[in-house]
């Protein structure tokens, strides 16, 4: 099934959680890629992880949600339009005629109603599927490659060696492939869904950290806290807390 990639945006992680736990991603054609809690980190994953929606909450931390749309949109290619949604409360309203000035695709009202939240992404997800420029964001090849990865993130030997093997293409082709579609190279990939399946446990389960690091693919505790930690800016045990 071709699935829409959605990006989740807010900086309360029990609202993340929520979207990811109420609502069926995969009923409605979806997968989620990604989370962010700040602007800044929004356009980072926004660059890396190529989504096809966006759901964004207003009021972040370190950069608006409102300039992240604005930078995201910014850099969408040409005929292969970002759709965003805010997700506004009753008095940021005001925002709302500069967010229509930005050609956001939906609003949603806090608290969010998941019966009508379903209709909406439908919506959605019918124009991206429809765009015949949709498949120039992400080749088959790299989307075949990254279904692989997705399915065997908790192998701590994902060496781009055994990729090729797997996928049976050059390592060097598949470096460059990275290089060229994401912007970053197969490894730096690699540890952004390690990280990212990683704050998903952390907030879904009571799970220990070291058993999640291993769940992820890291077999040593320190490697996957040095690594969470400079992605993330905590370590996996304050984002749990926070």
């Amino acid at each position: 099934m071709n699935l829409c990639r959605v990006l989740l945006v807010d900086d309360e992680a029990i609202i993340l959680e929520g979207y990811q736990k109420i609502f069926d991603w995969s009923k409605h054609q979806c997968e989620i890629v990604g989370t962010a809690m700040d602007g800044e980190e929004a356009l980072d994953k926004a660059r890396i992880l190529k989504p096809d929606i966006v759901i964004m909450d207003i009021n972040l931390p370190k950069l608006n949600g409102l300039e992240a749309i604005k930078a995201i949109q910014n850099e969408a290619s040409e005929g292969c339009p970002i759709y965003m949604v805010v997700v506004t409360g009753y008095d940021e309203f005001s925002y709302c005629r500069e967010a229509l000035r930005l050609r956001v695709a939906d609003f949603i009202l806090k608290p969010i109603d998941f019966e009508s939240f379903g209709p909406v992404i439908d919506g959605l997800v019918q124009k991206v599927l429809s765009n015949p420029n949709r498949c120039s964001q992400i080749s088959s090849t790299l989307e075949k490659i990254i279904t692989w990865m997705r399915q065997h993130l908790e192998s701590d030997n994902m060496s781009l060696t055994l990729l090729a093997e797997k996928m049976n293409m050059n390592p060097t082709y598949i470096s460059q492939l990275f290089k060229k579609e994401m912007g970053i190279g197969y490894h730096a990939y690699l540890n952004q869904m390690r990280i990212e399946r990683a704050k998903e446990y952390l907030t879904t389960s009571d799970e220990l950290i070291t058993v999640i690091a291993d769940q992820v693919g890291f077999s040593d505790y320190r490697v996957f806290t040095k690594v969470f930690k400079s992605m993330v800016g905590v370590t996996p045990s304050q984002f749990r807390k926070n």
